[in-house]
């Protein structure tokens, strides 16, 4: 049997008008296998820099809109359904949803996200029948626009390809001048240049993939940061965090609540005598279901109070407002040296602030659509009323230093020194670190540390806990910033501003760790520039569209 490879050949580069439904449905089945596969649990984020060849192959033919849409479409909501079906567990395991339709509903959730990339194939391939294969060249910037599109209409950010790439520092930094999506252009950058690379006889489309090339290869230049503020380096700070592992969907009764909490002031014990001079500068408590209402418990705040004088230690603890008929997620930070009166406030002790959370969980949280859905589907969690404000609060921290003895001349050094740092610490809850914008805004009122306490017990044993642990740790590498990350079951973690992960905790298991975390003061682009990149790609997008509607029109003038 022979094979006629130029035929073979010809159908891989996409020219032919008549490609079959099923071929290049089949290219657009393997770019979302490549994509899946690119993200937690399977972490082979190589792949990523070509997972998006097979379905711009198949873009590469004269095919009609509507195909177009498909390949996109089928592409999307494989690879988002496989990726993001976690979301099905948590409503079977603690939404009391029936499997097939929890995994229904999932499969809905996919669908519609699956809209953007086909927005992307279809503008993709307007923009290659009207300018030919050099068209190519726009890819990451229509991918980038898309992406951008998808989070403005959905409030959805989870998984942008960019994250992929959140373990390779000298990529994922590439963040700190233009979000996630300039690292997510900067992927589709290479899928569209080995397109272009299966041309190069055709002079301008050659030059087009050299273009993409040496622009991906500079941006791998760029400094790890732009413009840092001098004296930037920052203090020291010993932080506690306290991982609990409660069920997600643990009993409010009296005797399981008091059970629960001196359980987690044990930990908190046994974690400070672990710490250099048994002391630590900070405690972070998870998002559990330990529901503490700190602002309306007198008793509660005492307890919490009397642990903070004891320990020397600020204690930053995930709790439930009550104003009104209003429910708040909020974080409350316990002052270890509590003013008489409001009088002593200063500039250098001020009040503590309480965090509501802005961005709710829908269906967890809240009911979008309350008109229409509210009396058909239940919160799992409570609901909750949205916050307004990004709160950071100064912490003012005493550091002692020992006495020390001079290994060369055997003089002691002077016996105790105590100095004073201040650090201003802005915490986030749960899913809010996939929101780059709103993670922004604290570094932007002054944040140096950054705390993200979740409960990402809801994900069980699937992807979701790693895909959240892979947004925070982007939203440390773009801001710049230490995040402590403490969670109910796990990924409880150092995230540092170099993107590592320090001293994991491990899953399901009730622990603590001790960890140094830098506060750090200086600015990346990012964070004075937000999503500046993002909206550049979307304006070129419809720009070049605009251009080719222009061209179709001048086209059909009679000469």
């Amino acid at each position: 049997m022979s094979i006629d490879w130029n035929h073979t050949l010809k159908r891989w580069r996409g020219a032919p008008r008549d490609g079959s439904l099923a071929w290049h449905s089949a290219l657009a089945l393997i770019s979302a296998l490549l994509l899946i596969f690119a993200f937690p649990t399977y972490d082979w984020h190589w792949l990523a820099w070509v997972a998006l060849v097979p379905l711009l192959l198949a873009l590469g033919g004269e095919i009609t809109r509507r195909r177009a849409l498909w390949l996109g479409w089928l592409t999307g909501i494989v690879w988002i359904f496989a990726t993001e079906n976690w979301i099905a567990h948590s409503m079977i395991f603690f939404g009391d949803f029936l499997a097939g339709l929890a995994y229904g509903i999932a499969l809905l959730f996919a669908a519609i996200l699956a809209i953007f990339p086909g927005l992307f194939a279809i503008a993709q391939r307007h923009l290659v029948i009207r300018f030919g294969w050099k068209a190519f060249g726009a890819a990451p910037f229509v991918w980038a626009a898309s992406e951008w599109v998808r989070q403005w209409v959905t409030g959805v950010t989870w998984n942008g390809l960019g994250i992929s790439q959140v373990a390779n520092y000298r990529i994922a930094r590439l963040s700190q001048y233009g979000g996630v999506a300039l690292v997510s252009a900067e992927v589709v950058a290479v899928s569209a240049a080995i397109i272009l690379a299966t041309r190069l006889k055709q002079r301008a489309t050659g030059r087009m993939a050299s273009l993409l090339l040496m622009g991906a290869a500079l941006l791998c230049f760029l400094p790890s940061t732009a413009q840092p503020i001098r004296g930037a380096a920052g203090a020291m700070v010993t932080v506690v965090g306290v991982q609990p592992n409660l069920p997600p969907n643990g009993s409010d009764d009296p005797e399981s609540f008091n059970r629960d909490l001196e359980a987690n002031l044990a930990l908190t014990r046994e974690a400070i005598e672990r710490t250099p001079d048994k002391a630590a500068d900070l405690v972070v408590w998870a998002e559990s279901p330990l529901t503490l209402f700190h602002d309306n418990d007198e008793m509660l705040r005492e307890r919490l109070g009397k642990v903070a004088r004891e320990t020397g230690s600020y204690l930053l603890v995930n709790t439930v407002a009550r104003e009104g008929n209003n429910l708040f997620n909020s974080i409350n930070i316990v002052d270890p040296h509590p003013l008489e009166s409001d009088q002593h406030l200063t500039a250098e002790r001020p009040q503590m602030k309480r965090y509501d959370k802005i961005r709710l969980v829908p269906f967890g949280e809240y009911v979008p659509f309350r008109p229409l859905l509210g009396r058909f589907v239940p919160t799992i969690t409570g609901d909750f009323t949205p916050g307004k404000d990004f709160v950071v609060n100064l912490l003012r921290l005493e550091t002692k230093r020992s006495a020390s003895v001079s290994a060369d001349s055997g003089v002691v050094q002077p016996a105790i020194e105590r100095t004073t740092n201040f650090i201003r610490v802005g915490g986030f809850i749960c899913y809010e670190a996939a929101y780059p914008e709103l993670v922004r805004g604290f570094v932007r009122q002054g944040a140096t540390l950054l705390v993200n306490v979740s409960n990402d017990a809801w994900f069980g044993n699937t992807a979701g806990a790693r895909q959240h642990l892979a947004h925070a740790r982007m939203r440390a590498i773009e801001t710049n910033r230490d995040i402590v990350r403490v969670t109910n079951s796990g990924v409880s973690a150092l995230l540092t501003a170099e993107g590592e992960i320090v001293d994991e905790l491990p899953s399901f298991i009730a622990g603590t760790q001790v960890w140094q975390a830098r506060a750090r003061r200086d600015i990346t682009v990012y964070v004075r520039q937000g999503e500046w990149f993002a909206l550049s790609c979307l304006g070129l997008t419809l720009l070049l569209l605009a251009s080719t509607a222009i061209k179709s029109r001048a086209d059909q003038v009679p000469r």
